[in-house]
């Protein structure tokens, strides 16, 4: 019924009247006017002749994609254009198996696919891995640390293909729910016809008020091959459903928030409102600038070099006072603004031989890159003073600089070897490749007080890698109907860890050795193991102690030697990935089986393996021996061809997860003799503990109606459902094993789409339909930590302790106080509500060749008022998302952009 309503949509010229409010502001107004025009533009070329190609007498009609893998959605650079597609959000935004899961200040940390999300989704380009999320535990609630993944400018890629399920067999570390790859830009995309061509674009979408330049110049010529391409960005904040515009002045570290902006109970701060309760986005100016450069050089028909370069930076200027646990107050006196950096350069040279009279060879292809992404949390701090609830002063005090950088070397080796054929055994074409990458990743806090200098305020772990791979993969084709695939990948991991310099050193040592007293007492297994390296034992403790000037001679031997030792050991690992798959036609050109199988692995970063850092009474525990987490994927799917014109696709998938790295929190006491290491009050160590399963099906419908509606056009109509259901098993402090669920798994949805594309390819017109069930409480149940009080008469334990018994001028009542486990659902779940998202986009070729195309899209007509799930499941744990005042005011903030239009032009020479 829907499909039909969508067609009578697309045929009748009643598809063309609006009826606007009356007070719909300017902006607004232009949004649903650009489509009206549009439709206009339909209905005045609704008899065009269809324009034919003529290539000397021939005359070609090319059609067709490649064979999808199954779990596979490539997104193509029309596609990229005509659904005017600005970030990773927009990529999957018509994708019912994945989602992008959010980070607050960072933006967003990647791709949740099949119930996981995160670093357990390899996000690539051109092949090479972009870096994990190193996450501090004990930092991450304050924004301190960069915590985001590098987001790739998609207006350099030529296409992005999304992979749902684990994928490692082909991309390694990373792919343990899916991946993401990016593909650059090659020069033949840009050239329309002849040798040389190019384009020059400018856009804008309101949703984040970004407008885009961008231009490329490309030639393909017998000997030579070129490509230059730039893009620049400026935007603001992602509004939420209020759609209120950028305020450029919430910048200024001497403003001061309205009363109104901050509704929570004003009485219990004496109308100083929390700045958690802020009902607006972060007020946000950012610019992004990006460049993709490639030559290649055809020595002969046989070889071809090639070398390119990469550059992107985006520079935030950011009002993160809403997340600000200190002094989060609207008169309060700790004002913070960011000017974080993400940055990633990266250049290489490549070589491909593909010879002409090989009996074996089909291509080798020999891959060189470099790649340093660079991310920065710059904290800028405030002295801000209020007089009469005015602003008389705010100077800055301190900037907190906290860098991380990963640098990564990788050189790969790929054979493609031509088809042997075994007979009745099959066809067997085989594909070796060989992958060494060597990556460094550090990590840096340091403090610049305005009036005392630079100094180190924490020394994290870095830590340098040596990453071995090689994959073996057999495509082979029995016949017509039967073809298949299998592979196996060997991956080997050598972690050194090492501090940058000898002030990091100097810090972490000094916390074993610093003093004869507490220091050298320290029994954390850091400092064990440093002693141990070192060849300290309780014997030099006690020739120190004799000595007179023992503190004398202990400092010097700290001078002589801290920096010999690093306190940390190196850790290793190697793991084994497979893959297979079946592609057999049951009945021939009709319907179709396919099962695929796959598994993954993500290695442990740097942060979960030697994390040492104490703070505000948590300590982490480094984990020398941890194992990389694991998944099973299994998936089976059924094409059916009803005819030439319609579709149909049903599959359904289990994945299977295994050693997840969890935190494990315990408490450190002298009721606790469980320190594993550990010498402060609450300690943190990564541990391999859960396990998770997430099973799904899927429906699909694609359909041509054009013969049977007698369009002059092509008119394609789509429907796609997806649901799937999650359970994980977590090992507690207390209670044993627990069943949970992910969080990460996306919602039920349906989307139903059609696209109408005119005989002569001058316009089309796309519309979508996404239907999106609410989470229900069932389905989001969390581990969660209640209190007990006992109240017994007596003596406190450190009374007994000193006394050995309890003197009873100390007894009295005492209270301890205990914490137990239990599940129940997440407690922001009413919050999740069902919604039906309408978007139309469309395109419009003029101009003497068609060389300007004007891309227009109008999203979420309906204004639907909601929270994506992938943004309030992140509540659930403490995040820099996490900042929201105890009446819940603050969550209007996180809603998602009402009614938002985009638009671009672009002229194509």
């Amino acid at each position: 019924m829907v499909i039909t309503k969508i067609i009578h949509f697309y045929k009748y010229h009643a598809m063309c009247q609006y009826n606007f409010p009356n007070n719909l502001p300017k902006k607004s107004l232009l949004a649903l006017l650009i489509p009206a025009i549009m439709c206009h533009a339909i209905q005045a070329h609704a008899n065009d002749n269809e324009l034919k190609v003529h290539l000397g007498h021939e005359t070609i009609t090319v059609s067709g994609t490649p064979q999808k893998e199954v779990g596979e959605q490539t997104t193509t650079r029309r596609e990229l254009n005509e659904q005017m597609v600005q970030n990773n959000h927009d990529l999957v935004r018509y994708n019912t198996e994945v989602d992008v899961a959010e980070v607050g200040r960072y933006g967003n940390k990647g791709f949740a696919i099949r119930g996981v999300d995160g670093n357990r989704i390899n996000m690539n380009i051109d092949g090479v891995a972009l870096p994990e999320v190193e996450v501090n535990e004990i930092f991450s609630p304050y924004g301190y640390q960069y915590e985001g993944r590098f987001n790739p400018d998609l207006e350099m890629m030529g296409r992005v293909r999304i992979m749902a399920g684990s994928d490692s067999l082909l991309l390694g570390s990373g792919a343990v729910g899916g991946s993401v790859s990016y593909h650059t830009k090659e020069p033949i995309g840009l050239v329309k016809t002849g040798n040389f061509g190019g384009y020059a674009k400018v856009g804008y979408a309101n949703k984040n008020e970004e407008w885009l330049s961008a231009f490329g110049l490309a030639g393909v010529y017998d000997k030579t091959e070129f490509l230059l391409n730039y893009a620049h960005r400026t935007g603001h904040e992602l509004k939420n459903h209020d759609m209120k515009g950028h305020d450029s002045s919430q910048l200024d570290p001497i403003y001061l928030f309205p009363k109104e902006y901050m509704p929570d109970s004003l009485k219990a701060y004496k109308h100083n409102g929390s700045t958690s309760s802020l009902i607006y986005p972060d007020a946000l100016d950012y610019k992004t600038n990006s460049v993709l450069a490639k030559f290649y050089r055809h020595l002969s028909d046989e070889h071809r070099v090639g070398i390119y370069g990469m550059f992107q930076e985006r520079k935030n200027h950011m009002n993160i006072d809403s997340k600000n646990i200190t002094n989060g107050s609207r008169l309060g006196g700790g004002i913070r603004r960011a000017h974080d950096i993400e940055k990633l350069e990266s250049y290489g040279i490549n070589h491909r031989y593909t010879p002409n009279d090989s009996q074996w060879l089909d291509k080798l292809h020999l891959n060189y890159a470099h790649n340093k992404a660079f991310g920065l949390a710059h904290t800028w701090i405030y002295n801000r003073e209020i007089d009469n609830e005015a602003v008389s002063s705010s100077i800055l005090n301190n900037r907190e600089y906290r860098p991380t950088k990963t640098i990564t070397d990788q050189l790969e080796l790929g054979t493609d070897f031509l088809p042997i054929s075994l007979h009745k055994f099959g066809e067997h074409r085989f594909t070796l490749n060989a992958t060494y990458k060597k990556q460094d990743y550090t990590s840096t806090a340091v403090d610049k007080q305005e009036k005392y200098g630079q100094y180190l305020k924490y020394a994290f772990a870095d830590a340098k890698k040596d990453i071995h791979s090689m994959s073996l993969t057999d495509s082979i084709h029995f016949h017509e109907r039967l073809k298949a695939m299998i592979g196996v990948r060997y991956d080997n991991y050598k972690y050194s860890p090492y501090f940058q310099n000898a002030d990091e050193h100097k810090s972490n040592t000094d916390s074993c050795t610093n003093t004869l007293g507490r220091d050298w007492l320290n029994n954390s297994l850091y400092c064990n193991t440093y002693r141990k390296q070192a060849g300290l034992t309780s014997d030099d403790l006690s020739a120190f102690a004799h000595w007179r000037d023992g503190e004398e001679k202990l400092k010097k031997w700290r001078d002589d030697n801290y920096e010999k030792y690093t306190g940390l050991q190196k850790s290793k690992f190697d793991h084994i990935t497979f893959g297979g798959a079946i592609d057999y036609q049951a009945i021939p050109s009709k319907l179709t089986t396919r099962y695929k199988i796959g598994t993954g692995f993500l290695a442990p970063t740097v942060t979960q393996i030697y994390s040492n850092y104490s703070f505000n009474g948590a300590s982490q525990v480094p984990n020398y021996n941890l194992k990389p987490e694991k998944s099973l994927n299994q998936e089976l799917e059924l094409d059916w061809k009803v005819n030439g014109d319609i579709n149909l696709t049903m599959a359904g998938y289990l994945t299977q997860y295994d050693d997840f790295i969890h935190t494990r929190y315990w408490q450190r006491s002298r009721d606790n003799p469980d320190s594993k290491g550990c010498t402060v009050g609450t300690c943190l160590q990564s541990v391999n503990l859960d396990q998770a399963r997430v099973y799904g099906i899927k429906f699909g419908i694609n359909a041509d109606l054009s013969d049977k509606l007698h369009t002059d056009g092509r008119l394609d109509v789509f429907a796609n459902f997806h649901t799937a259901k999650d359970s994980a098993t977590i090992d507690t402090d207390k209670n044993g094993k627990m069943k949970i669920n992910t969080l990460a798994a996306v919602p039920t949805s349906l989307l139903l789409g059609s696209t109408y594309t005119s005989a002569n390819d001058k316009w089309s017109l796309g519309t979508r339909i996404n239907w999106i069930q609410r989470k229900k409480p069932n389905a989001v149940k969390n581990l969660e930590i209640g209190e007990n009080a006992t109240t017994t008469h007596g003596c406190p334990q450190d009374i007994i302790n000193y006394y050995g018994h309890c003197p009873p001028y100390f007894a009295g009542n005492v209270t301890k106080y205990d914490y137990y486990e239990y599940v129940g659902s997440y407690d922001q779940i009413h919050r999740s509500k069902s919604v039906i998202l309408f978007d139309m986009f469309g395109s419009k070729k003029f101009g003497k060749n068609n060389d300007w195309t004007l891309n227009a899209g109008i999203y979420n007509i309906t204004n639907e008022k909601y929270i994506p799930w992938q943004t309030l499941r992140q509540f659930a744990t403490t995040s820099v998302n996490s900042m929201v005042d105890k009446e819940g005011h603050g969550f209007n903030r996180y809603t998602a952009p009402g009614r938002n239009y985009a638009l671009s032009l672009t002229y194509e020479f």
